[in-house]
């Protein structure tokens, strides 16, 4: 009887598991879906994160927001990093 009620409860939480991963990769789909359909081809997940970051980091550089000039020559770089990868992708 324990083992039973040891697997449903098992059940259940990886079951809730695999809702919450569901539910936290979803943004990521739908930026992936977003991107195919602007490019007009198919965009991995991979490279939808490359463009992503791409996009964040020019952000990050354009407008800083940081009082160093160390942490913006580091978003600089991370921009710089980010178009390397998106090209070569």
């Amino acid at each position: 009887m324990t083992l039973t009620e040891r697997n449903e409860a098992y059940n259940d939480l990886s079951q809730l598991f695999n809702d919450a991963s569901t539910w936290l990769h979803a943004p990521a789909a739908w930026l992936r879906r977003y991107y195919s359909a602007i490019l007009e081809r198919e965009v991995s997940s991979r490279q939808a994160s490359f463009i992503t970051q791409a996009q964040l980091s020019f952000i990050l550089a354009v407008f800083p927001i940081m009082p160093s000039a160390l942490l913006h020559a580091a978003c600089i770089g991370w921009f710089l990093v980010s178009l390397y990868k998106c090209r070569n992708i």
